[in-house]
């Protein structure tokens, strides 16, 4: 058996190697820099303005679909927000980003932040659609859809597949990375406070299946108080434990830099490989952790009370900000300047230990609760993904979504105590799979997200 799931690894290892090539990681840079100058560089133009059509929209974003207002499924601006970005979060933000540091080194972080940046503008052109095109499913047929990225992606391409494609993705990113990956890494923090992987795995999955069958109003509830709670905590104990170790910030962000551009200090020379490692595990890992660009965060914000899609838009990319820029880098900074990472290979225990060098031992129970909290709202988020695909490819089969939930509490039980590096490896696959379709459509179509750029801020 062991022979058998080592095989898989590889064939898997060598898909990636095939999927995330030179010309790959290229054509995505090329594509975000195209939508950048497309949309007038909307993520850097006005900070300001995008803050205040996060936290002050009030006033301009108010539904005016009464069917919105009126619908069981609807959810609120904030609970829409607090789920793409708990979604987006999960394990990435502090497990996966000692992973990335352990496989391509510290200058992955910088390719992970310049290409957060990048993909902002995929963020907020396929929200934008997410919300026009929901607003056309309505007017057309009276009643609301939160298919969205399936229904943009059909019309750019003007052929139903590829809407069908990307939704047999997502359903399958919503079992792997979106439930698998997170409970795992949930159960090992678990594990560090002493509760056995499946005591943890059964909590889980009993939590878990109270969520989905309470229905998502419950969850977004449930998410929009732990999210920004959990989040805000953790911000401010990786800031402290940063300010501990301030004298050696400079000399870790010279690191970083020289990994990510494979300058070799001895000889003054640039090594092609070392740039291509830390390129392509931080353009993996950011993908991983903020999703931008897969199309995933649309199911959310579509199901938001909010029908304005250029509020939308800029809270898109507030999220992939919070996510990647701030919460990542922090967590980065926090492993580098204690070097945690010298003295342990395994993530979730190279996190803890820099923060217990901070913080005093209790930091760790913090850390793994805080991991299991971001795993969870992953898991909750990555359902109704993964529900809405389901929906959307057997219409009329009320019969799939619930083997589908069954089908999602079964798998966040047995991921919680097995061996997910099949998983993990397959998760990078599909997530390039989903981006591939959605990122053309939303290339195809950005004409129409052009519309809405800074629009109110002109009138």
């Amino acid at each position: 058996m062991c022979e058998i799931y080592d095989t898989i690894c590889n064939i898997i290892d060598e898909l990636n190697g095939l999927l995330w090539g030179a010309w790959t990681i290229l054509l995505i840079f090329a594509a975000a820099i195209f939508l950048t100058i497309r949309l007038k560089g909307v993520q850097f133009r006005s900070p300001g303005y995008i803050l205040r059509m996060v936290f002050a929209p009030d006033k301009q974003c108010r539904a005016k679909s009464q069917n919105a207002k009126k619908d069981k499924k609807t959810i609120s601006r904030l609970q829409s927000l607090s789920t793409a970005l708990g979604a987006s979060m999960g394990t990435g933000n502090i497990i996966g980003v000692a992973a990335a540091i352990s496989i391509g080194g510290s200058g992955s972080i910088i390719w992970m932040v310049i290409s957060s940046f990048a993909v902002m503008s995929f963020a907020y052109a396929e929200n934008v659609l997410g919300i026009k095109y929901k607003s056309k499913s309505l007017s057309t047929n009276g009643q609301m859809s939160v298919n969205v990225p399936m229904a943009y992606i059909s019309a750019a391409f003007c052929n139903k597949r590829a809407g069908v494609f990307y939704a047999v993705m997502c359903l399958l990113a919503s079992l792997g990375s979106g439930n698998s990956v997170q409970a795992n890494s949930a159960c090992l923090s678990a594990e560090e406070m002493g509760i056995s992987s499946m005591t943890a795995g059964l909590i889980l999955a009993a939590a878990v299946g109270i969520s989905i069958f309470r229905g998502g109003k419950f969850a977004a509830a449930i998410l929009e108080k732990t999210v920004p709670l959990f989040a805000g905590a953790y911000i401010l104990c990786a800031a402290f434990v940063l300010v501990l170790y301030r004298n050696n910030i400079t000399e870790i962000l010279q690191e970083m830099v020289i990994s990510a551009f494979g300058f070799e200090a001895a000889a003054g020379g640039i090594s092609g490989t070392i740039i291509k490692n830390s390129l392509t595990t931080g353009l993996r890992r950011g993908m991983f952790s903020n999703e931008a660009g897969m199309g995933s965060s649309v199911f959310a914000h579509a199901a938001s009370d909010c029908d304005d899609p250029e509020v939308i838009g800029c809270q898109s990319i507030f999220e992939v900000f919070t996510d990647t820029v701030l919460c990542c880098v922090l967590t980065a900074l926090v492993i580098l300047c204690t070097g945690a990472d010298t003295n342990n290979s395994n993530p979730a225990a190279v996190v803890i230990e820099a923060f217990e060098y901070g913080m005093g031992e209790k930091a760790g129970i913090f850390v793994s609760v805080s991991n299991i909290i971001f795993a969870f709202a992953a898991i909750i988020g990555w359902y109704f993904y993964g529900e809405k695909s389901v929906e959307f490819l057997f219409p009329k089969a009320k019969l799939a979504v619930k083997l589908y939930s069954l089908l999602y509490i079964l798998t966040a039980y047995t991921s919680s105590f097995g061996e997910v590096k099949a998983v993990w490896a397959a998760a990078d696959a599909v997530n390039l799979l989903m981006f591939l379709p959605n990122a053309a459509a939303v290339i195809i179509l950005s004409g129409e997200a052009a519309e809405y750029v800074c629009r109110r801020k002109k009138r």
